[in-house]
């Protein structure tokens, strides 16, 4: 399916045989497969650590698993949060943030919000309960991806124009209704394979991610009158680490109240 190719192509390093893009709305349509892309690059990295972690020692296998990410995707959300963080920290208007996240070097509210996140993932991770790892490996990439398309859905674009406006102005409520399936019938995969231990906590960061995505959007869009290809960017990131962090703080509140199965 040409669509899903575009995906692909458009969010990784896969080879699709995709050369050139019909348009921004080709783009905003392979949207409904965003959290399908998330699941190929989440299940190639819990598959990877599953097979690997009894012959490498977990720290150093999951600095791996973050760089091998780094470059399947080119960069691309790192790169968005980067800008952003530049744009909206460094910028005290909107033309002026927009100039700075159109131009190409990172500045240092980008790199360190690179770093931050970067650190977050890794820590978090690394402490994870080894019950919930994989899981976490699997739905953190579907989580951000997902995000990417609420964020576009609930918010229009910061300009008038341009392949990006476009693209933003593509994802509709029922695109993001339709990219709603892989993730949701992965939490039912979990719900069925898993125990209250495992889905409660998944539920707890997807919620979480899902909200903060959308608050970071809003103030993006506050700031700017819209969205930018950068700030979904961003989205995916911010909604990466705020999965991470919903599901180990649900995991953590059913140890404490002891209702772990």
């Amino acid at each position: 399916m040409r669509i899903f190719r575009v995906a692909l192509t458009f969010l990784t390093v896969f080879p699709a045989g995709i050369r050139t893009f019909q348009g921004a709305g080709e783009l905003a349509r392979s949207a409904v497969f965003f959290p399908l892309v998330g699941l190929i690059l989440g299940g190639m990295t819990a598959a990877a650590v599953d097979l690997l972690q009894e012959f490498v020692p977990l720290a150093p296998l999951l600095v791996l698993v973050l760089a091998a990410l780094f470059f399947l995707t080119r960069g691309l959300h790192l790169d968005g949060l980067a800008d952003t963080a530049d744009g909206l920290i460094g910028g005290l208007n909107k033309e002026r943030a927009l100039e700075i996240m159109k131009d190409g070097a990172v500045g240092p509210m980008g790199a360190g919000a690179v770093l931050l996140v970067f650190l977050f993932k890794y820590t978090a991770l690394a402490s994870a309960p080894a019950a919930l790892l994989l899981a976490l490996l699997v739905l953190t990439p579907v989580s951000g991806r997902w995000s990417m398309v609420l964020a576009g859905a609930a918010f229009g674009p910061a300009k008038p124009e341009g392949l990006g406006s476009q693209f933003i102005r593509g994802l509709t409520w029922g695109r993001f209704a339709a990219s709603s399936v892989v993730p949701l019938a992965v939490l039912l995969v979990f719900s069925w394979l898993g125990s209250a231990s495992l889905v409660l906590p998944l539920l707890s960061g997807v919620l979480l991610a899902l909200v903060l995505a959308l608050f970071c959007a809003q103030q993006a869009a506050r700031r700017l009158d819209g969205l930018t290809g950068d700030v979904l960017g961003a989205v995916n990131e911010i909604a990466e680490s705020a999965f991470l962090l919903g599901s180990l703080l649900g995991y953590g509140l059913m140890a404490a109240f002891g209702v772990l199965v």
